[in-house]
C-alpha cells in the first residue's frame, strides 16, 4: 500500500515539472513573437540615381556625373540667374578635339553654350542665364468626372507612370508637350489630347492659360482620352516649353559628334 502510494506521488510530481515546463517556453515563445512584432522594420533609404557611361561606335563617351542644384526655378515663364556646380568625365579623351555643354529647352531652343577643358574628369562651375528667356505660358488641365476629379497636370510636365491604377487622381499626359516659339498664330486652335486611366465619355475637361481660366473648344470626351482645341489667342503668342532644362555635354572629335543629357526639372516659384 506504502509502495503504491508513492508511486502517485512521485507520478503527480513529474506531470507537475513537466506542466510548468511547458508553460515557461509557451511564455518565451509568445514573449518573442511579441517583442519581433512590437520591433520597428528599418528601412534603407532609396540610394541615389547612379548615371553610366553611353557606348558610342567611337570609342568616346561623355557623361555629366552630377549636378547641383538638380532643379531650375521658374516663376511666371522666367528663370533667375543661378549658379550651379557640374562634374564631368570624358572615357578616352585623347580623340577629343572639343567639348562644351549646351543648354537647351525644347520649345524655344538653345539658350547658352560655353566651351569646357577636354580631360578625363573635370569639375566647374557657372552661372545659368536664361533671365531674358520667355520660357512661355503655364498651360495645365484637369478632368471633372463622376464621384472622381483629377489632379492638376502642367503641359510640358514628364507623363505619370503606365500603367496608371484606375482609381488614380492623376492625368497620364497631355499631348503635345510643347508648343514651339513662333508657331502660335493668332487664329485657330492648337488640338490637344489629355490622356487618363479614369477618363470616360462622362468627364469633362478645365482649362487654365497662366492661372486664368480658359475654354477647351470643340472637346469630346471617350475612353482614357479627352480632345479638344486650345485656341492660339489664349497663349498671346508665348510658347509652352517642356518643363525642364537639358544640359548637354557634347563632344567633337573623328567620328563624333556624342553628347550626354542631365535635366534640370522646372520647379514653380
Amino acid at each position: 500500500m506504502l509502495d503504491c502510494r508513492r508511486q502517485h506521488f512521485f507520478l503527480l510530481v513529474a506531470g507537475a515539472i513537466l506542466l510548468a515546463s511547458a508553460c515557461r517556453k509557451s511564455g518565451e515563445n509568445s514573449g518573442a513573437a511579441t517583442q519581433g512584432a512590437n520591433t520597428p522594420t528599418t528601412i534603407a533609404p532609396a540610394a541615389p540615381q547612379q548615371r553610366h557611361h553611353g557606348m558610342f561606335m567611337s570609342g568616346v563617351s561623355p557623361l555629366i556625373v552630377s549636378m547641383s542644384p538638380e532643379t531650375i526655378t521658374v516663376h511666371e515663364g522666367h528663370a533667375p540667374m543661378s549658379r550651379y556646380a557640374l562634374t564631368y568625365e570624358i572615357d578616352h579623351s585623347e580623340k577629343v578635339t572639343k567639348a562644351y555643354i549646351s543648354i537647351y529647352v525644347r520649345g524655344i531652343g538653345e539658350v547658352q553654350r560655353f566651351a569646357v577643358d577636354v580631360q578625363p574628369r573635370g569639375s566647374i562651375e557657372f552661372l545659368l542665364d536664361a533671365s531674358n528667356v520667355d520660357l512661355g505660358a503655364t498651360v495645365r488641365f484637369r478632368a471633372h468626372c463622376p464621384g472622381n476629379d483629377t489632379d492638376w497636370f502642367v503641359m510640358g510636365s514628364d507623363p505619370s507612370e503606365y500603367p496608371q491604377n484606375l482609381s488614380s487622381r492623376q492625368i497620364g499626359d497631355v499631348s503635345p508637350n510643347y508648343v514651339q516659339v513662333g508657331r502660335t498664330p493668332r487664329a485657330g486652335g492648337l488640338p490637344v489630347e489629355i490622356w487618363g486611366s479614369q477618363i470616360t465619355s462622362a468627364c469633362t475637361a478645365e482649362a487654365q492659360v497662366d492661372g486664368a481660366s480658359v475654354e477647351l473648344q470643340n472637346a469630346v470626351a471617350g475612353d482614357k482620352k479627352i480632345r479638344g482645341l486650345l485656341s492660339y489667342s489664349d497663349l498671346q503668342g508665348r510658347p509652352v516649353v517642356q518643363r525642364r532644362l537639358e544640359v548637354n555635354l557634347v563632344v567633337q572629335g573623328p567620328g563624333m559628334p556624342a553628347e550626354d543629357t542631365y535635366y534640370l526639372k522646372f520647379v514653380d516659384n
